[in-house]
Parts: C-alpha cells; structure tokens; sequence
C-alpha cells in the first residue's frame, strides 16, 4: 500500500481472538486476517474479514455502518460513497483515518495514519482480496 510494507500477518483463531476483543464480542465466524505495515508499533492495519458468502460480508457491513451511523465516542460520523457497485465508508477516530467496505464476500477495514491516507487508499481500492478465499 503505497510505500507501506507488510511487517506483520496475523490469521486464523489468533486474528478472531484480537477482532472479537476489539469490538467486544464474539462476531461469526470467518476467515480473519490482520496485516500491519509500516514498524512493529505501526497503527497502519488492515483487517480482513473472509465470510462464507457475500450475503453474510453484506449483511456484516451493514450492521456495522448502522451501528456506527448512530454514533460514536470514538469514531466522527460516517461519510460513504460509491466503489463500483459497493458502498464503502469513512470515519475518523483515535489519530487515524478508517475506511471499511466489502468486496463478494471478504470485508475490509483500513485504519492509516492521515498523512498516508489517500496514497494508501487509492492502492487499497485496486488490490484483489480474492487471493484470500483459496487460504
């Protein structure tokens, strides 16, 4: 992403485990996997969410935006926009730019610092998370 390099992949129960902690439940499960870029104590993550279907990536990406539209201690108010045929979103939060959307089945959050945002993003939107489904 941009001039960001993978420094740690995080996957399988070990990933689950840090995801349910997050949000403070156990969520379906799914494939997950976390990619840090930048140094070790870099707060440029991405995570990945692998579901069975799209329906349940859809309908997972859906309730998180209905949640957070709500509003948030933590999080600005969400914008959203088109991506081809999906809907992604935005917010800001905790020193940092998030964007979340859905590809088929596989739901993706970027959290970035803001000054690396846009350069990130703009390679985000053009990755084929698909090579995800066959691990």
């Amino acid at each position: 992403l941009d001039e960001l390099k993978i420094t740690r992949v995080i996957h399988n129960k070990k990933a689950a485990v840090i995801i349910n902690k997050m949000h403070g439940k156990k969520l379906d499960d799914c494939k997950n996997y976390i990619a840090i870029y930048g140094n070790n104590h870099s707060k440029n993550i991405l995570y990945a969410s692998v579901y069975e279907n799209a329906e349940k990536a859809e309908r997972n990406l859906k309730n998180m935006a209905l949640k957070m539209a709500k509003g948030s201690s933590v999080f600005s108010p969400l914008k959203h926009g088109r991506m081809g045929e999906n809907v992604h979103f935005e917010t800001e939060g905790m020193g940092l730019k998030h964007y979340f959307y859905r590809t088929n089945n596989i739901l993706i959050w970027w959290q970035v610092e803001p000054d690396k945002a846009e350069a990130t993003y703009n390679d985000l939107i053009k990755y084929d998370f698909s090579v995800l489904k066959k691990k």
